[in-house]
């Protein structure tokens, strides 16, 4: 059986004392946190089998020689991880080495056609469509596969499951909740388990270069650092108002 946000916020509750976690306007802050959580296992950098789909470029939705920009209806698009395209003739098949989600790439010359090597996200409508810009500017029609990470959804009631997540990623998920409901309460050890959390995530994510985990690191890791920094100030102004 699936696991279930209610059973993270029974097992989070046995470390805060109890303290309602469910007490807010629809099921809140546990529904926020569970959502939060969820979002981050499923967003970039992360890339995950179970989350994974793909999109052919076949018919009329294939790269024509000429145009550079295409519309795909995809309501379940969050970000792309790769584009192999396919010859008109069927003679050779290839995957682009530029993905890019949030740069973009230019417009060349229409007369300057030539095999695509590049694909960026120009804009997309979450929960609608994508829009993608390759380059170069197609000499020949293309058909291939865009592979996918699949739109994050937000939990709307506490016997929602964790999926697509699995349950063998409970090591993450309850960690990071669990960290964010102690912050809720003030508690120092949110820090301790956002850690424990990070570790699990990494320990299984594949693929990902240094550079992508310590951008990762430093923002993820940074609001247990801020909220302790605000939790000690106010300490601080409290030791010192009674001092006056």
């Amino acid at each position: 059986m699936a696991y279930t946000l209610q059973q993270s916020v029974n097992w989070a509750q046995t470390f805060i004392e109890y303290s309602p976690l469910t007490a807010g306007t629809g099921n809140e802050p546990a529904i926020s946190i569970g959502s939060m959580v969820r979002s981050t296992i499923l967003n970039a950098p992360f890339t995950w089998p179970w989350n994974r789909n793909e999109f052919p470029l076949i018919a009329a939705d294939a790269l024509v020689a000429g145009t550079q920009d295409y519309e795909y209806l995809i309501d379940d698009f969050a970000y792309l991880e790769k584009v192999s395209l396919l010859s008109a003739d069927s003679t050779y098949g290839y995957e682009l080495k530029n993905v890019y989600n949030t740069n973009i790439l230019g417009v060349p010359s229409s007369t300057a056609q030539a095999q695509p090597d590049g694909v960026a996200v120009k804009s997309y409508v979450p929960g609608t469509s994508v829009s993608l810009r390759f380059l170069s500017n197609p000499d020949q029609s293309y058909t291939g596969i865009l592979t996918y990470q699949m739109l994050p959804i937000s939990f709307a009631a506490l016997s929602d499951t964790w999926a697509p997540i699995p349950d063998s990623f409970m090591d993450v998920f309850n960690n990071l909740f669990l960290a964010e409901a102690l912050e809720n309460v003030d508690d120092a050890r949110g820090q301790y388990y956002r850690q424990r959390g990070i570790a699990a995530l990494l320990s299984k994510a594949e693929g990902l270069t240094q550079m992508q985990i310590n951008a990762f690191l430093a923002q993820y890791s940074s609001r247990g650092t801020s909220q302790q920094l605000a939790a000690q100030q106010r300490v601080q102004q409290g030791t010192q108002a009674r001092a006056i």
